[in-house]
């Protein structure tokens, strides 16, 4: 083994290739890319991606003093992570069992995969501008109202839309179809397999992830301070681009320090709108909180009462009270159409020939591996390095979002 050692790496760095995109349960499912890694580099690492257009119509024959719709080219920035990396050693005793570094590349698949899907996982929980939250159990009522909440938003059948539950609610609906008394492929296959059909028009997966909404600490009578506050649609802010996400709205109140990451609230009388008719949805817009500086609360998504990019129907109210809905520290179950969300692949420059060996490949789903190693013969061991390199954005916040059951 010792003498063949770059047969065995070479084994186990195909291992991690040929099973990682089985692997990738939700990151399969959403747009990739794989930037310019020269202008990447010369960028800091970070990427603004445009969003899609949108337009308002005005009518009449003669429309020479009709306002023209304002061209924004809004962007998203979507920033590399730090490498993730998976690092072991063998020393030359080991070695001699070659199924060491055959397993390690194993472990090093599910690890760097999982770190992947992790991601993704934490970006829909903090930027999805769609909360579903219910208590009971996770229900087929639960996807269906998820499935409404991005039609009437203008999120059309034409769209793919996933579905991910974790394994503790992808259980319960499994029970729920193992029950029916009428026992077709649909409900066998849920009782004997835990297999789960397309569940209101998602297409359905069983997740192993699991990322929690938080619990809403003591912010009872946290209010909105200042009337009108919204966000200005604009390509840049100065001479910055500008991240139309998210804004800042001024809450006060004698518990609002307490308002976290997380948090998911509604405001009373700001709807969500439809994204080409701005008729109002009847429903409350959910708002999530990235941050809070003293009550300078950052949310997402960003309040827009008019123009083409309008997302809902007014702002709200000075003194507005927020209505925080997550109650309960439970699972997640995230859900988006197929240009919601996008992973930026990287490739590190590891060089060869300058001490370590290094084999560099990228799977079927585009995503970049690297390892490198090299054997010391001073301390008999042998260092291995697996690397990926990439990042995970929400661009559109209004057609992702989570589900999540038994809250209070």
């Amino acid at each position: 083994m010792a003498n063949n050692l770059a047969k065995a790496v070479e084994v186990a760095f195909e291992e991690v290739i040929e099973g990682f995109d089985a692997e990738c349960v939700m990151s399969r499912e959403v747009q990739t890319r794989f930037p310019d890694q020269t202008t990447m580099q010369r960028a800091g690492d970070v990427e603004w991606i445009s969003q899609d257009y949108s337009a308002s119509v005005v009518t009449g024959l003669d429309v020479s003093a009709s306002a023209q719709t304002d061209v924004i080219d809004r962007k998203v920035p979507i920033t590399y992570r730090t490498p993730s990396n998976v690092l072991f050693s063998l020393d030359a005793k080991e070695m001699r069992d070659p199924t060491h570094l055959q397993r390690m590349g194993v472990a090093a698949k599910k690890a760097l995969a999982g770190d992947i899907e992790t991601s993704l996982m934490t970006e829909v929980n903090q930027r999805g501008g769609i909360v579903v939250a219910k208590t009971g159990d996770y229900s087929w009522d639960m996807a269906a109202e998820a499935e409404a909440q991005l039609i009437v938003r203008g999120v059309t059948a034409g769209m793919d839309r996933k579905h991910f539950l974790n394994a503790f609610d992808a259980q319960k609906v499994s029970k729920d179809l193992g029950n029916r008394a009428y026992i077709g492929d649909i409900n066998k296959g849920a009782y004997e397999r835990s297999k789960l059909p397309p569940i209101a028009n998602f297409s359905t997966f069983r997740t192993d992830q699991l990322s929690n909404s938080v619990v809403t600490g003591t912010v009872t009578s946290t209010l909105v301070n200042g009337a009108s506050q919204a966000l200005t649609v604009a390509a840049y802010s100065g001479s910055a681009l500008q991240d139309n996400r998210s804004m800042t709205l001024n809450c006060d109140g004698a518990n609002v320090a307490n308002v976290k990451l997380g948090d998911v609230f509604t405001l009373p009388s700001v709807f969500s709108v439809h994204s080409v008719t701005k008729q109002s949805t009847g429903q409350l817009q959910t708002f999530k909180v990235l941050a809070n500086a003293a009550g300078a609360l950052t949310i997402t998504p960003a309040i827009v009462t008019t123009g083409p990019y309008q997302n809902v129907t007014a702002s709200p109210a000075d003194n507005a009270a927020l209505t925080f809905l997550n109650t309960a520290t439970k699972p997640i179950n995230p859900f988006w159409s197929e240009d919601a969300c996008l992973i930026s692949f990287g490739q590190l420059a590891f060089p060869s020939g300058q001490g370590a060996q290094v084999m560099t490949a990228r799977t079927k789903q585009g995503v970049p591996i690297t390892v490198s190693y090299g054997f010391n013969h001073l301390t008999g061991k042998m260092t291995a390095r697996f690397t990926t390199l990439y990042g995970v954005a929400v661009l559109q916040p209004e057609k992702c979002g989570f589900v999540v059951a038994n809250q209070i």
